[in-house]
């Protein structure tokens, strides 16, 4: 069900009718909340939401577990459970069906597994490291935060606790947050729906699936802008779920902070899906960390491996994503050991000029991994790299302009916007939210209609959907 969608209309309309009319009863609009992720999730997944169901109140029980125990033993063995599960789950549904051909069995698909799995996970993680300072009594509550639908297809993996005190307070919506509400859902769908799958669909995914019958010229650009297209795809999808949360009542972290001006890859990973990030910092990175503290910078570099290994393996199992998260732990491991080096070479030329070479190596070195995430294996990212060596010819580039104006048009406007708005868009957003959420309700409204005239007779599903 895209939420471009007339399905998608008629539900939500349905939905915020009953929510806003139980305002200030909050647990008769956590009930219809409830009710409305089980039939979106339903519809997607089907018996499936059984699976969903049973496995958040196994989680639910365990924290409560955890946080009774008398003996750390005890809430360590309560926690392997938690893990053991939440992690079945995402081998089952999503890479043992990957091994065995399975994806396709109706009653076994579970979409979104792997970002239910971790904000299921990290709940029963802030209960065990006492980062929430109760846990969840109210099982219909926590069955809500599992289950919330914008974020069961593809995050953002929002704070457990943050989430489920929201629920408990009876309903107030700003009309700050409906304006900003309303622009976010108009710009997510300008992202995805219209930009982010006009690249996809006119040039990259053709380009990466049929890469053999391409020029190296046009795997080049090809490469470069998949790297756009993945950023409107899942930050489009963001910004729609962060809008739709805030119309809702509930405030959802973003989860984008303008990547591309980067200067680092370690500054990248704080830029790009910052909840996951926060997630692996908070449940892997820092208590591996502690662990390797007597190797200094070596043991920090041993748990970065750790985590983007696992990163890898989390967004698939061939060995193009584990080479991809290797890519990504190596550069941070340099990050790590020529921090001094670099902090010396500034003070030795113009920060301006630091800065420009700085942020065009660290783009340039995320479209070569990206090339690894986005191929569908490690061979053919290995030919598509192998041919853009060796046969890339620069004379062709007008050709390629001919052929692909629109393309060459989109990818400027966003690289434009990425490179140049960094620095104010917070000044923008706050313009934003002082303009009447009328009139983006308006906008909003006319660009889904747009979007739907492009989308209607085959949309595509967001590129993380399968996470």
């Amino acid at each position: 069900m895209a939420f471009n969608s007339a399905s998608f209309f008629v539900f939500w309309f349905i939905l915020y009718w009953f929510y806003l009319g139980f305002s200030q009863k909050p647990t008769a609009r956590t009930w219809v909340l409830l009710l409305a992720n089980i039939w979106f999730f339903t519809f997607l997944s089907g018996y499936a939401v059984f699976v969903l169901i049973l496995s958040a109140l196994l989680d639910f029980y365990l924290a409560k577990r955890i946080y009774s125990a008398k003996s750390d033993s005890a809430k360590t063995l309560l926690l392997s459970v938690s893990i053991a599960v939440n992690i079945g789950l995402i081998l089952f549904f999503k890479h043992i069906y990957d091994w065995f051909g399975l994806g396709d069995v109706g009653i076994f698909h579970f979409i979104g597994v792997s970002f239910y799995a971790f904000r299921s996970l990290g709940y029963v993680f802030d209960v065990y490291f006492e980062n929430n300072d109760t846990p969840e009594t109210n099982a219909i509550r926590y069955l809500t935060y599992a289950s919330y639908f914008p974020l069961i297809l593809s995050g953002p993996i929002a704070p457990s606790e943050e989430f489920l005190n929201q629920l408990k307070k009876p309903l107030v919506i700003t009309k700050s947050q409906l304006s900003k509400g309303s622009y976010l859902i108009a710009l997510g769908v300008v992202k995805k729906f219209i930009l982010g799958n006009y690249l996809a669909y006119n040039f990259v995914n053709r380009v990466f699936e049929s890469w053999e019958f391409f020029t190296a010229m046009e795997l080049f650009f090809a490469s470069i802008i998949q790297t756009f297209y993945l950023y409107l795809d899942f930050s489009g999808y963001t910004d729609m779920v962060v809008g739709m949360s805030l119309l809702l009542g509930i405030n959802i972290l973003e989860n984008f902070n303008f990547p591309f001006i980067s200067q680092n890859i370690t500054e990248y990973w704080k830029r790009w899906h910052i909840s996951l990030s926060k997630w692996f910092n908070q449940n892997l990175y820092f208590p591996l960390s502690y662990q390797f503290r007597s190797l200094k910078k070596w043991g920090t570099s041993l748990s970065v491996f750790i985590v983007f290994i696992i990163s890898g393996f989390w967004h698939g199992t061939s060995v193009n994503y584990w080479f991809w998260g290797m890519l990504h732990a190596l550069a941070m491991v340099w990050d790590i050991f020529t921090g001094d080096v670099r902090s010396k070479i500034k003070t030795i030329i113009p920060k301006s000029m630091y800065r420009f070479v700085s942020i065009v190596l660290t783009f340039t070195f995320l479209v070569f991994s990206g090339i690894y995430f986005k191929a569908n294996s490690f061979e053919i990212a290995n030919g598509i790299i192998l041919k853009i060596g060796t046969e890339l010819d620069f004379s062709l580039i007008t050709d390629w302009i001919k052929l692909y104006p629109w393309v060459l048009i989109i990818t400027l406007i966003v690289a434009v916007f990425q490179f140049t708005l960094g620095g104010i868009y917070p000044k923008i957003e706050q313009k934003i939210e002082s303009i009447h959420w009328i009139i983006f309700a308006f906008l909003m409204v006319i660009i889904i209609f747009i979007a739907y005239q492009f989308e209607k007779s085959s949309p595509l599903p967001f590129y993380y959907l399968k996470y």
